[in-house]
Order: structure tokens, then sequence, then C-alpha cells
């Protein structure tokens, strides 16, 4: 049962979640796929109901502070990018860089703040490395990721190493299993072929959420084993 701020976060999740849909839509529309795949859109109520359960997650994991507010910006600028990644293989460079500017904005103000000035210099250290590694794979392994994806790897990284390092690892890690063991399915059902592109973002952004909640588990995990 939800109380309290939980109840809050959920309530201000969902309110912002049924006003993402209109936003989506148009940010979806000049792709090429845009028109077919309007029909299979998810109900305003659908990503209410999502980002509802994000924002409480986040809640949760956080506590309360600016950077919890960064990390719902992030939520909900990553439904927007999952939608439009989905419908056109694109990722919007408005709403990446609206998150990033909200990231640099109050994760800094939170780390003046509480004095975690360290936090902060790792996160945009963690920005600049993710980035540097889908920008190589993006650069020497053509066609495995876009431009788009490097720069959601760069608000990826400075969110999931604010938290950690072992967040960072875990989220960037299992981004790409998820990746991997989709696109293994869609081939093995026929769904998909070798050269057809597939959505790269929702994994990354899947992944980063698997991160955020299981990073330091994942890692230390790893470590034992």
């Amino acid at each position: 049962m939800l109380h309290g701020p939980s109840l809050l976060c959920a309530v201000l999740g969902f309110a912002v979640g049924c006003a993402l849909r209109s936003p989506a839509d148009r940010l979806a529309s000049p792709g090429p796929s845009a028109p077919a795949a309007r029909s299979h859109a998810p109900a305003a109520l659908t990503l209410g109901a999502i980002t509802a359960a994000l924002f409480t997650t986040l809640a949760w994991r956080l506590g309360p502070g600016l950077d919890l507010v960064a990390f719902f910006a992030l939520a909900a600028g990553g439904v927007v990018l999952a939608l439009v990644d989905l419908r056109t293989l694109r990722l919007p460079d408005i709403v990446t860089a609206a998150i990033l500017l909200a990231g640099l904005s109050l994760l800094g103000i939170e780390a003046l703040a509480v004095d975690e000035i360290g936090s902060y210099l790792r996160a945009l250290a963690g920005a600049v490395v993710l980035a540097a590694y889908h920008f190589a794979l993006a650069v020497f392994r053509r066609g495995a990721l876009g431009f788009g994806d490097v720069k959601l790897a760069a608000v990826l990284g400075l969110h999931l190493s604010w938290l950690g390092w072992g967040e960072l690892i875990a989220g960037a890690a299992l981004s790409f299993v998820g990746a991997g063991t989709a696109a293994a399915f869609m081939l093995v059902s026929g769904r998909a072929r070798l050269d057809t592109p597939l959505a790269f973002g929702p994994w990354m952004l899947l992944g980063a959420l698997g991160g955020i909640l299981f990073g330091t588990e994942l890692t230390e995990a790893y470590r034992t084993w």
C-alpha cells in the first residue's frame, strides 16, 4: 500500500505520464514508420501507469532531494524516447538535451547543497566514459548503434555514475544483455533478420533502470563469484 510521499510520487507520475502521449506522437510523426505505428501506440492511461510506477520506484530507491527530481526528468523523458525510438528508430535530440541539462543542473545543485562534489565529478566522468564507449561502437561497428544512442549514453552515464560505478557498469551490461536476448529471440522466431534495424534506446533505458535498482548488488555478486 502506498502512503504519504510514495502516493504523491505515484500521482505526480501518473499525471506526467498521461501528458506524455501527445509530445511523443508529435516527435514520432516525422519518421517514415510513424503512420503505421501510431495505431499501436500505448494509451495515455497506460503511459500514466508506467510513469507512476517509475516515479514511485525511484523515490523508494533515492529518497528526497534534487537528485530525485533529476531522475524523475530522466524517467519522463525516457518514456518519450523509448516510444519514439520504437516507432521511428530515432532518439530526438531535443528530449535527450533537455534530460541532460536537467541532470547537470539539478545534480550540480544537489552536490553543492550536500557537499557531494566528488559524486558530481564521478557523474561527469561516467557520462564521458559511457558516451565514448558507445561512440567507439557507433564508429567502428557501423550500423550497430546510432549517434542518438551515443547521446543517450552520456545522459545515462551521468545519472548512473551519480549513484556509483557499480550502477554504471551494471546498467551498461544489462542494456546489451537485454538487447542481445531480444534480438536473438526475434531472429529465432522469424520476426527479424540479420539486417533488420532494431531500436536500442529502450534497452539502454531498461538497463539503466536495472542498474539503478540492482547495480550495487549485481557488481558485488559478480566480484564474489
